[in-house]
């Protein structure tokens, strides 16, 4: 606890000045890669898990054990293509005899659905982490477990984690998790965390704490905590209303105070009927030459993709409404103005489908978990 405590005071001067102001994703990580090379930090926490909404302390389990959690979470999520596919974790803090002494650790029960394969991973406390010297080389596979076979987890006591992957985009996959039955979060796993751009976690992460600190939620999820690979945001259904969130404000009235760019609407797929925003996006400033500087900065991106996965990678985003909106995009990076009336009729018969046919509550929940999947483009 002392550890936690120490590294969220030496991150704090960060989030500090994320709070106050829009840092562009280059800055952001020049802050944190000072910040490493001047303590002895490996990986970064943003935030911490919303007790309100995650009880950890009935559990035993720090929020940073969480975040360590999530960190393998977050290689696995990325790494299964297959949507709609569900598994269940149990977290348990117990006492285990490890090497010849007595240890506290947190083991890991994996279920797939409802079969009956089960395997036991263990992440290693604060301490022992400190000890080997290096947290990122804690003994934490998902995909490789270390078995355990004397040590059961106790299902009623542990910590149920329930993960479900809702789908993919251009820079990474997103899950639907639920933890102790609690509410839906929206947990997202990127592709090329390293890479600094408009999109990835060094531009999300601090786009979010900035619009978390000003209440920008009325139109957009709320940014709950993050990690260097992952973020976790409010879920968004599809019966969501902007009208019936109470306090915050839009993005459009925030935007005009701080000079931020409009939000991209000509992916339809990153709205929910009544036009409330499921993803950030690449918010920034504007300045002079932004369009061609996020146009080159998306080639290398496609690049490192196809180099690191072969050609095949880019077959997602060849499909015939990706080559449209890819048309739109590149229509509207010269003419801006024209592309209003094709933004407007889109809207508005998306409101329209939505009225003419309600959907009841069972089903709006599975199209939330479906529509999220499709909004990291």
């Amino acid at each position: 606890m002392k550890n936690e405590n120490q590294m969220q005071a030496l991150i704090r001067p960060i989030i500090l000045q994320a709070q106050k102001e829009l840092l562009p994703p280059g800055k952001f990580y020049s802050l944190c890669q000072r910040l490493r090379n001047q303590t002895s930090i490996k990986r970064f926490y943003f935030l911490t898990p919303p007790p309100h909404l995650i009880n950890l302390q009935a559990h035993q389990i720090s929020p940073h054990q969480l975040c360590k959690f999530l960190d393998r979470l977050a290689h696995y999520v990325s790494s299964v293509a297959l949507e709609g596919h569900q598994e269940l974790f149990y977290l348990q803090r117990v006492n285990l005899r490890l090497k010849g002494a007595n240890r506290k650790v947190v083991l890991v029960k994996r279920r797939i659905a409802d079969t009956q394969l089960h395997s036991k991973i263990v992440v290693k406390t604060d301490a022992e982490s400190r000890r080997q010297g290096d947290t990122e080389k804690m003994n934490v596979r998902l995909l490789r477990a270390t078995w355990y076979e004397h040590q059961r987890i106790n299902i009623a006591t542990g910590m149920k984690i329930e993960v479900e992957i809702v789908g993919a985009g251009m820079i990474g996959r997103v899950a639907r998790v639920r933890i102790n039955d609690g509410q839906d979060l929206a947990f997202k796993a990127f592709f090329d965390p390293n890479f600094v751009w408009q999109h990835g976690p060094w531009a999300e992460i601090p786009i979010g704490i900035r619009l978390k600190a000003c209440q920008v939620t009325k139109d957009l999820p709320e940014f709950l905590f993050a990690g260097q690979d992952w973020a976790v945001w409010e879920w968004i259904y599809p019966h969501t209303n902007p009208q019936s969130r109470k306090g915050g404000i839009t993005y459009e009235q925030f935007a005009k105070l701080e000079g931020l760019i409009k939000l991209n609407p000509l992916n339809r797929s990153n709205y929910n009927p009544y036009n409330m925003r499921l993803d950030p996006g690449g918010i920034q400033k504007k300045y002079w030459g932004r369009r061609f500087h996020d146009f080159f900065k998306g080639v290398i991106f496609y690049s490192r993709k196809a180099h690191r996965e072969g050609l095949q990678s880019l077959t997602l985003h060849l499909r015939r409404n990706r080559v449209r909106y890819f048309c739109l995009r590149l229509v509207a990076l010269f003419f801006p103005k024209f592309i209003q009336t094709y933004q407007a009729r889109a809207i508005r018969q998306k409101a329209e489908g939505s009225s003419a046919k309600p959907l009841p509550q069972a089903s709006q929940e599975a199209g939330g978990r479906r529509q999220e999947g499709r909004k990291l483009v």
